[in-house]
Order: C-alpha cells, then sequence, then structure tokens
C-alpha cells in the first residue's frame, strides 16, 4: 500500500491596511429627498508618521501525517512585501508597519502600493490666473473651473463650484459639489465614479457609477457601471444615457415629449462598435452588389464590344473580380465579430431600467440590442428583457 499523505497547513502571511482601501463613494439621501454631497470623505487626508499598512508574518502551520503516522513538517508560508510607494516609509521601531513621510492625501496605487501626495488646493477658480492643472495627485478646488481650462490628474478630484465648458479627467474619483453646465464642449471623464448634483447639456464618461443628485437635462452620460438620479426630482431628459449594468431614476423625460434615450446592457465602446460593424456590413453589401454590376458590365463589354475593351478595362476587370472572391470573406468575419460582441453583451442581460415616478412618452429604452419606445405615461415601473425583449412592468 502506498504511503499516502495527508498535507501539512501553509499560514501565508498578509497586508492589513490602516485605511478602507475600497470604499464606497455615495451620498445620502434624507427623507425629504435631499442629497448630502458634504461628508464623502473623497480625499483621504493623512498626517505624517500615522501607520498605513502593516505586514503580517506568516505564521508557522500544523504539520501533517502520512497514512503510516509518519510527521509531515509544514512548508514554510510567504511573506509579502511592504507596500511602500511616493513619499512613505518603514516605521524605524517596526520595519513590518508602513507609514506616511509627509501630510498629504493617500493614493492606492494599482492596489499594489501605498503612496501619499502633498495637499494640493486651489483656492478659488480654475482661470486664467492658475491655467491648466496638470497634477499627480488629489485635489481640492473651492471655486469654479471656468469654460476653456483643463483639470488633469493622478488621484481624485473635488470640486466646490460649477464646471463650464471645461475638461476635468481623473484616475481615480470625481467630485462636483454643484455640477457640471454649459454650451456641450465640457466633458468630465475618469476611472472612478462622477458624483455630482446636475448637467446640463454637457458630457460624462467613466469606468464605475455616475451618481446625481438633482438632474441630467440634454446630456450625454456614458457609464460602466450604473447611473443613478437621485433627490426630490431625480429626472433625466433628453440626451443619451449609456450604463452598462443599470439606470435608475425618479422620473425620465417630460410632458412635452422630448426625445430621451436610455441604454443599459452595453457600454459606450461595444455601442459604437456595433454601430460601426453596421456600418461596415452595408457598406459590403454595398460594394458586393456594385462589384457585381461592374463585372457583369465589364464581361459583356469584352465579347461584344471588343475593340472598346482596352488593356485598363482587362485591368479593371481583373481588379473586380478579385474583390468579388474577397468581399465574401470581409462580409463573414464582420458578422462574426458582430455575434462574438452580441455574445459579450449577454453578460449583462439582466440589466434593468428602474423608473420611481414617471416615464414620458417619447423616452427610447434600449437594452442589449432590443429597443422599446414608450406611447403612454406610466408610473413606477422597470424595463428588462425577457425572452429578447423589452418589457415594461412594475418594479420587483
Amino acid at each position: 500500500i502506498n504511503d499516502i499523505k495527508v498535507l501539512a497547513t501553509i499560514l501565508d502571511g498578509k497586508v492589513k491596511y490602516f485605511f478602507d482601501t475600497n470604499p464606497e463613494v455615495k451620498p445620502t439621501e434624507d427623507e425629504k429627498g435631499n442629497v448630502d454631497f458634504k461628508d464623502l470623505n473623497l480625499l483621504k487626508s493623512v498626517k505624517k508618521d500615522k501607520k498605513l499598512a502593516e505586514v503580517i508574518p506568516a505564521q508557522p502551520g500544523k504539520e501533517g501525517k502520512s497514512v503510516k503516522g509518519k510527521k509531515i513538517p509544514p512548508q514554510e508560508g510567504k511573506n509579502p512585501q511592504l507596500p511602500m510607494g511616493k513619499n512613505t516609509m518603514p516605521m524605524p521601531e517596526d520595519p513590518n508597519v508602513l507609514i506616511a513621510a509627509i501630510d498629504g492625501h493617500i493614493i492606492f496605487k494599482q492596489g499594489l502600493l501605498v503612496e501619499v501626495e502633498p495637499a494640493y488646493v486651489v483656492s478659488g477658480d480654475v482661470d486664467f490666473n492658475t491655467g491648466n492643472i496638470d497634477y499627480v495627485g488629489s485635489i481640492l478646488i473651492k471655486g469654479d473651473v471656468k469654460s476653456g481650462f483643463t483639470v488633469k490628474v493622478g488621484g481624485d478630484v473635488d470640486i466646490w463650484g460649477v464646471v463650464e465648458d471645461a475638461t476635468v479627467e481623473a484616475e481615480g474619483n470625481v467630485l462636483l459639489q454643484k455640477g457640471i453646465i454649459g454650451r456641450g464642449e465640457g466633458y468630465v471623464r475618469a476611472n472612478g465614479d462622477v458624483i455630482l448634483k446636475f448637467v446640463e447639456n454637457q458630457n460624462i464618461k467613466c469606468k464605475g457609477n455616475v451618481i446625481v443628485g438633482e438632474s441630467i437635462r440634454h446630456s450625454k452620460v456614458y457609464a460602466d457601471k450604473k447611473v443613478i438620479v437621485k433627490g426630490k426630482k431625480g429626472f433625466i431628459v433628453g440626451g443619451e444615457i449609456v450604463a452598462t449594468e443599470g439606470i435608475e431614476a425618479k422620473n425620465i423625460g417630460n410632458y412635452q415629449n422630448i426625445k430621451t434615450d436610455v441604454l443599459v446592457g452595453i457600454s459606450e465602446k461595444v455601442k459604437r462598435r456595433l454601430e460601426e460593424l453596421e456600418h461596415e456590413m452595408k457598406q459590403n453589401k454595398d460594394n458586393e452588389e456594385n462589384v457585381k454590376k461592374a463585372v457583369s458590365t465589364l464581361i459583356q463589354l469584352k465579347y461584344t464590344q471588343k475593340n472598346k475593351f482596352t488593356a485598363d478595362k482587362a485591368a479593371l476587370l481583373k481588379k473586380m473580380q478579385g474583390l468579388r472572391k474577397v468581399l465574401p470573406q470581409q462580409k463573414e468575419e464582420l458578422e462574426q465579430e458582430k455575434k462574438n460582441v452580441e455574445k459579450e453583451l449577454m453578460k449583462y442581460q439582466n440589466a434593468e431600467v428602474k423608473v420611481l415616478n414617471k416615464v414620458y412618452p417619447g423616452v427610447k429604452v434600449t437594452i442589449l440590442n432590443e429597443k422599446y419606445t414608450v406611447i403612454e405615461e406610466r408610473t413606477n415601473v422597470s424595463f428588462r428583457l425577457v425572452d429578447k425583449e423589452v418589457v415594461c412592468g412594475s418594479i420587483r
């Protein structure tokens, strides 16, 4: 009988963090529908010498045994490295503890390193006095961001004033205590969440959630997660709202039946690629028909009017015959890519559009590739996909 082993356990070391590494950044809403943006703690401030992380060393595991009772010593566990990044250092008294080397804001970089960036506060507006801002860390702007200016940060950005026709880009989250309004030339982009009170006639794109305290008017908003419009009115009217995981609002559209498009289960990137594929497939079909006609005309010319079938015409016929072989292959490749994209979309077939109060005629709901146009006012409903068809029913 073979001596079957019961393996010894291994207890690896781990890193303990003294700050929230994955905070849920969401404003609170009271019973009256008022949304509070003031206590989000978007910028994680830290003082010099404050503990940031600690490596808990690997612990001795329990020994194992073979079926014959022979002891099997445990293997040594692995110890992680101290996640030391910019402006951090080991504690002199304990090299397993990471502390801040300066006062500033914590940045959890790529989920691996802990860094501290110096505090950067703009006391007034971003305008001709400050110029454009390009900063590696997080930033607090106590005024407005004026039209034509750019704020680009490597962390989070907290803006107390209004963003006009300006550009705000952040590797982290964007918090606009007021909102963004203008003539459609403004843009907010974030790798995290975008949280604001209102957006009017502007553009937002983020990899997280877009959380709005009051309203979205005539804007283009794209979120890789959800779009949630809270507050007393909490309405979306006009424009195009795309959210991969779902949309929730109190009201969508208005009594004037303004065209409002809401799309879920699909990302802005995928939506754009599907539109491109449909255009390319139509172009391919048109090309096939044109090439077929051209080949037919040239062959007829070749056998009926040989004197007019010049060397140029012969070269053109050869080219058209070559295209006639290539175009079906291109068609097949385009159709296959479209199938692959649509298969990828099925991951989000359970995405919903929830309307807690009213949805008005003029609203078009798209889930994956299926469309539904609202033709009569409805209250307290959700739109979801059932058997490849968008249905409107009561909120579950």
